[in-house]
């Protein structure tokens, strides 16, 4: 069963602009997480290793929206 919120997100996302909008928000959102992720592995001195496993997760993630 849906929520009310869900159901109306459906209607809004049968209109092209909104969904467009509502998709570069959601990957805006993901790609500010995964720079967070990076920046709190260098300010916590983590291993280089986890660094540059988190910066090659967001590059590939930034190549995969970019085709």
């Amino acid at each position: 069963m849906k929520t009310n919120y869900e159901k109306y997100r459906d209607k809004m996302l049968e209109n092209p602009e909104f969904r467009a909008k509502y998709i570069l928000a959601k990957e805006k959102h993901r790609l500010e997480l995964m720079v967070d992720s990076v920046k709190e592995s260098i300010i916590q001195k983590k291993d280089e290793k986890i660094i540059l496993r988190n910066l090659n997760k967001l590059s590939r993630h930034i190549g995969n929206i970019a085709l």
